[in-house]
């Protein structure tokens, strides 16, 4: 029976945490399953929820939290290493997954297509507190479902993933993820790049899962200048631990999107 070790990093998301936590226990399929569950020194209550849903599910739920704030980059490695599933998946604190068969399909979807090193879904986009929900144009355009460094590159912001609450990826390969991937804040778009030189990266035109927009978020809470700078860090990165032949493509990039804008600031 295929292993799935679902990951839950969160930090101060004692409003969200317990309906993402119902989310993954709901989970149904023919799978074997281990929630690992890390908040980052929360200030809050979320550790003490999190000590709640793994004494209501001890056999399922395991709270592998730090006591001190480390990072969301090193609590990220921390959930990857202590991984045992044949697949993980990803849920952060603030988001919920919606449809229970998610893990299956995505499961599913990597073993009939075992070239592939991971498989994402279609997210629903939730701005907090109004409400109103969007899909993003980058996924509902999408046509193939096997993606590789050039689809990504052909979309302005380089991120058809969006969000890590999508995503299933082969353990043996997130447990590769180099130093360099951790050095900033750890995030979709680096990481794309780096499986995609294992593997085309799936992707299932279905929403899974709700993305939640809100000004605690770690990118929506900054201001835009901030988002730039951010977004230039990032890009350095993919371009040193992305596949050489689209170094050019991404320098580019980063000059036309990032650096003048952030000089005309």
């Amino acid at each position: 029976m295929t292993r799935i070790t679902t990951l839950v990093p969160a930090y101060n998301q004692e409003k969200y945490i317990d309906t993402a936590l119902q989310s993954v226990v709901e989970q149904l399929g023919d799978f074997d399953h281990e929630i690992l569950v890390s908040s980052d020194g929360s200030t809050d209550g979320t550790r003490d929820l999190i000590r709640d849903w793994q004494r209501r599910y001890p056999m399922l739920v395991r709270d592998v939290s730090f006591d001190k704030n480390v990072g969301i980059s090193a609590n990220f490695r921390h959930l990857f290493n202590s991984a045992t599933g044949e697949y993980l998946a990803i849920l952060e604190g603030d988001d919920i997954w919606t449809d229970p068969s998610k893990l299956q399909k995505q499961s599913d979807f990597l073993t009939a297509n075992s070239e592939c090193s991971m498989v994402f879904s279609m997210i629903r986009v939730r701005q907090l507190p109004s409400g109103a929900d969007s899909f993003l144009d980058r996924q509902t355009n999408l046509t193939t479902d096997k993606l590789r460094g050039e689809d990504f590159l052909a979309d302005p912001s380089m991120n058809l993933i969006a969000n890590f609450s999508s995503c299933m990826i082969k353990t043996s390969l997130a447990q590769k993820f180099p130093d360099r991937m951790f050095r900033e804040r750890f995030n979709e778009i680096a990481m794309a790049f780096f499986l995609e030189k294992f593997g085309p990266i799936g992707f299932l035109k279905e929403e899974m899962s709700i993305y939640h927009q809100h000004a605690g978020g770690v990118w929506t809470g900054i201001s835009r200048a901030e988002q730039l700078r951010s977004g230039l860090a990032t890009r350095e990165m993919v371009l040193e631990i992305a596949d050489v032949r689209h170094a050019e493509a991404i320098r580019t990039i980063i000059e036309e999107r990032y650096r003048k804008p952030l000089l005309a600031l």
